[in-house]
Formats: C-alpha cells, sequence, structure tokens
C-alpha cells in the first residue's frame, strides 16, 4: 500500500499510479483525512483510497471513531489500522485494542478489504482477526507462522521470503504486503516501484 497523506504532490502521484496502470491501495492515517481526500480527488480503476484509522494516532484522535463508522459505506478499502504497542503505554494499548476491535466488527461481514499494522502486536492482532469475515493484509507481518495458521480455511501461498521458506499455507482471508511507500527509501514516488505496493 502508498501513504497518500504523506505525498506533498497528490495530483502528480496519481497521474504517476495511472501512466503505470499501478493498481495502488492508498492508505489514510485518520478519517478526517479520507474525508478530505475523498472529495479532493477522484478515484479510478489503479487507485482506490482507503478508510484510515493509524493505530499510534488512536489515542490522541479517538474522537474519530464516529466520524470513521460513518464514513464505512463509502469504501470497501480499509487501512492504515491494527495495533502498534511499540513504546505504548497501558491507556495508549487499551484504547488501541478497543477501537481495533470495534473496526473489526463493523467490518466484517461487509465485503471489506483490510489493510493492517501489527508492529509489536502481531500474535494480539491475529487473535482478533480470527473469525473476521473479509479479506485481510497484513502489513510488514513479522509474528510467527504458526500463528497464522491456526485459523486456515484455504490454500494461500506465503507473500514475503521469510514465511515463504516455512511453506505451507494461509488463511484464504489473509495475504501479506511487504512494503509502504513513501517509507523511507522511495519517499521521492518518481523512484518507487508501485508495483510492489499490493499484497494480493
Amino acid at each position: 500500500h502508498m501513504h497518500f497523506d504523506l505525498y506533498d504532490d497528490r495530483n502528480e502521484l496519481l497521474r504517476y499510479v495511472e501512466q503505470k496502470e499501478s493498481y495502488t491501495i492508498a492508505v489514510t492515517n485518520l478519517p478526517q483525512l479520507f474525508e478530505k481526500y475523498k472529495h479532493q480527488y477522484v478515484e479510478n480503476k489503479y487507485f482506490q483510497l482507503a478508510l484510515g484509522f493509524h493505530p499510534e494516532l488512536v489515542y490522541q484522535y479517538s474522537n474519530q471513531q464516529i466520524l470513521f463508522k460513518e464514513l464505512l459505506s463509502e469504501t470497501r478499502f480499509i487501512g492504515e489500522i491494527g495495533l502498534d504497542y511499540t513504546k505504548k503505554s497501558k491507556e495508549d494499548v487499551s484504547k488501541q485494542t478497543e477501537v481495533f476491535e470495534k473496526i473489526l466488527e463493523w467490518c466484517s461481514g461487509n465485503n471489506k478489504i483490510l489493510s493492517v499494522h501489527s508492529r509489536s502486536a502481531s500474535k494480539k492482532v491475529v487473535d482478533m482477526l480470527d473469525g473476521f469475515d473479509g479479506t485481510v493484509i497484513l502489513h510488514w507481518y513479522s509474528g510467527g507462522i504458526t500463528d497464522l495458521r491456526r485459523s486456515s480455511v484455504g490454500d494461500l501461498p506465503l507473500r514475503t521470503p521469510r514465511h515463504r521458506r516455512h511453506g505451507g499455507p494461509l488463511p484464504r482471508h489473509l495475504a501479506n504486503v511487504t512494503r509502504a511507500y513513501p517509507f523511507p527509501k522511495f519517499f521521492n514516488h518518481k523512484e518507487m516501484p508501485l508495483h510492489d505496493t499490493m499484497g494480493y
């Protein structure tokens, strides 16, 4: 996926995506940013804007939960969402978990595609995803392969070299994407290989 809200010249970026015919999920970090860009930029075959609530911002902007729910009907793509327990207070962790649980409840069974963050919280994320009715892209997943297989319901090839070495299937509703732009190497989008941004 690609962090649309971190680019300065978004119109140029959209031209690049269409020119390269590169299917791209443009994630956002907050509901208010999704709402803003949804009105400013036109989606097309190659560019889809995702409704996001980044876990590192959930505690500070927890009042945007209602807005997130209200905007759910405007897109099939959700992200970036999830958990990030890296150096967080107990209050922060608790709020992240609470909001992520709500988002999963709101999205399950509604034909959504989720881009999920799981830094320092991979096992908890997988536990919470168990039983989710929809498609999940695990962004930068670094947890154990055993956790992923616990809810296996189909055969989906592993997408990253680290996990591919271990072989075996992933649940049908899970995929794994290993890159996000513009972090950090490809901050200049003229150099970024957008064709690598999709994990499914």
